[in-house]
Parts: structure tokens; sequence; C-alpha cells
């Protein structure tokens, strides 16, 4: 992946990764990924997790996943945390994501359908 060296670049880069992304498409299941990545988060590895979890949807072509990074999920005794939102409006919250983790995430329930039962912190409706 190439360094974006100006703001120009940025957005160019946005607008092909948007264009290539549509939460509400009723063709296929669409997920975004939060990484909770305030202090907390950051110090548990969340910044590692993040990285990984990008890197792994490049490198498998995983068109409809987005990793995005947000404050505080208000789990602080679970971090890492990752809340994975379906196009269906369920949210998948897992805790102690490991960049190990991450990659069975995208695996097993972004690409396989099954959310890892194991790992879950929560699950329900997205609010």
């Amino acid at each position: 992946m190439n360094k974006i060296k100006n703001y120009e670049e940025f957005k160019k880069y946005q607008l092909e990764c948007s264009a290539s992304f549509d939460l509400t498409s009723s063709k296929t299941q669409n997920f975004m990924l939060y990484v909770g990545m305030a202090t907390c988060g950051i110090a548990a590895g969340a910044k590692e997790v993040f990285d990984t979890l990008n890197s792994e949807i490049i490198s498998k072509n995983i068109k409809n996943a987005k990793v995005t990074s947000t404050g505080c999920l208000g789990y602080c005794y679970a971090e890492p945390v990752i809340e994975v939102r379906s196009s269906t409006g369920i949210s998948t919250f897992y805790a102690g994501v490991t960049p190990e983790l991450a990659i069975k995430i995208l695996d097993q329930h972004i690409i396989g359908g099954t959310p890892l039962e194991a790992s879950i912190l929560t699950r329900g409706d997205a609010l």
C-alpha cells in the first residue's frame, strides 16, 4: 500500500473506498467493524488489531467489510473491543481481541457468516 502524501490523495483514496462499499445494499450482507481506540483500547493493543483488520481486508480482497476507529465503546475492562455491525442491524461486540482473533473474526464471522460465540461480549440491535 502506498503512503498518502497529502490531503488530495487522501480524498481520492476515500472516494475509491466509499465507492466499493455500500452498507445499505440488499444484495449482500455488509459489515462495519468499529475498533475502540480510546486510551484504554490503545493501551490494550487496539492499534495492532486495527492495523491487522485493515491489512487482512486488503490482502483477502474482502469487499463487504470496512474498518473504522471509534472512541470508547464502554467496555474498558474488556479491551481491545470490536463492534461488528451488520447491514441487517445486528451489532456483535468481541472482547479481548488480539490480532490473531481479529483474523478469525474476519474469516468466520465476516466471510463465513458464523459469529465466534466464545469471544462475544454482547450482541443485539445496533443503536
